[in-house]
């Protein structure tokens, strides 16, 4: 299965330790970085990460630098309101949020942190969605547009196998700056890759194309 949970490594030149997969308790002794604010405020975020975590309903695996958490992945079963939540398989998963200090950026941690979550073999069974949504890029601080910002996204994910597709669900499908992804598992179950196409494509034929 690759990599235990709470396994730990040093990216060269030792500028961050990588917790994949961390236990509730490593997490919560690692408060987050004061800028880790674009879902959140940082302290209101840690404490949702630490709880998801300790539910056993998700996985974080974060970047730690001087006990404080400079970046972090956080995947999780989608939430009850939204449709992808109707999966009787519970093998849909949704990338919640992908977050790097603004100091921190530029060294990969982000693309490590994903390359090291999926090594450890736990989502090969699953499909993992991600809902690229606009009012959540940090367009404000790196200065490019939404359009770019989205671009940049869907090539880091593609590093991890994700895909594009169209979906009809309102909340992506209002914004030309949103995309849906996702990466389908290589031993997904048949089931669960056919409830995804029927859920993101609900009025429409489920066995179209990517993008």
């Amino acid at each position: 299965m690759g990599e235990p949970a709470g396994a730990q490594d040093r990216t060269p030149p030792q500028t961050a330790e990588l917790c994949i997969c961390c236990d509730a308790e490593t997490l919560e002794r690692h408060p987050f970085h004061p800028e880790l604010d674009v879902f959140r405020p940082p302290e209101r975020q840690h404490e949702a990460l630490v709880k998801l975590v300790r539910s056993g309903e998700g996985c974080v695996s974060a970047a730690f630098a001087e006990g404080v958490t400079v970046a972090y992945v956080a995947l999780q079963k989608p939430e009850r309101f939204e449709r992808w939540s109707c999966d009787p398989t519970c093998r849909i998963w949704e990338l919640g949020a992908v977050e790097v200090a603004p100091a921190w950026r530029g060294r990969g941690l982000a693309r490590k942190l994903l390359e090291r979550t999926f090594a450890t073999g736990f989502f090969d069974d699953k499909v993992v969605i991600a809902q690229l949504l606009s009012w959540h890029y940090d367009t404000e601080r790196t200065g490019v547009s939404p359009f770019t910002y989205r671009e940049a996204l869907i090539r880091l994910y593609r590093k991890v196998g994700f895909r594009v597709w169209r979906t009809d669900d309102p909340e992506i499908a209002g914004r030309i700056e949103n995309a849906l992804m996702a990466r389908i598992g290589p031993q997904a179950p048949p089931e669960t890759v056919e409830r995804f196409h029927q859920l993101r494509l609900k009025g429409t034929a489920p066995w179209d194309f990517p993008f």
